[in-house]
């Protein structure tokens, strides 16, 4: 099975500037739809920036995996508990990821 590219700006999918509402939380970038939330109080529109498009995609992907015995059986998947700073990035020190907080 061969998965689908992760959406990326420029793609001919409908970006929008705005925010991210996702994990680095940044303002006046290129942005997605990814979905709709629902809380107990309101609704509302997801939008996403491609990096953290990309760190959502690989979450689901391994989230999969765990559910497919044919897929990545055995592996498993890094908690990303012990952070680190370099080069003004921040990255698991346990599996090394780049990580888009």
């Amino acid at each position: 099975m061969t998965w689908p590219p992760v959406a990326q700006t420029g793609d001919g999918n409908a970006w929008v500037t705005g925010a991210c509402w996702l994990y680095c939380r940044r303002e006046g970038v290129r942005v997605l739809w990814v979905g709709s939330v629902r809380t107990p109080g309101a609704t509302g529109d997801v939008y996403a920036c491609g990096p953290c498009i990309a760190e959502l995609d690989r979450m689901v992907r391994e989230e999969s995996y765990g559910r497919d015995p044919a897929g990545a059986a055995g592996t498993t998947t890094c908690e990303h508990r012990r952070l680190a700073k370099r080069g003004g990035k921040t990255h698991c020190r346990d599996c090394e990821r780049q990580l888009y907080l």
